[in-house]
């Protein structure tokens, strides 16, 4: 693969590899043009789900899936589960 070559027009294998090796997102920013107002941001309460990022070691997000299996919710709806359950038990207390 050339150092020049068009990032639009790579693989996900390949585009993996290019920003591994430090290739540029300007290559890709250039022709960007500037997407339809949307307005102004949702108040919070407004929104039913948000998604935040959690890191979990390997075996547990193994575990998880395990525990999801065909469930329709799925490793998300297991993590929320426990969570409520949590905030249930713990309610009215300050950490």
């Amino acid at each position: 693969m050339s150092a020049d070559r068009d990032p639009r027009m790579m693989s996900r294998e390949e585009l993996v590899a290019y920003f591994d090796r430090g290739g540029d997102i300007s290559v890709l920013l250039r022709d960007a043009t500037r997407g339809p107002d949307l307005g102004p941001a949702p108040a919070p309460e407004t929104v039913p789900m948000v998604v935040t990022g959690v890191r979990l070691p390997s075996t547990i997000v193994r575990r998880l899936d395990e525990l999801a299996g065909n469930d329709k919710g799925g490793r998300s709806g297991l993590i929320r589960r426990a969570i409520d359950e949590y905030l249930a038990r713990h309610a009215g207390e300050a950490a």
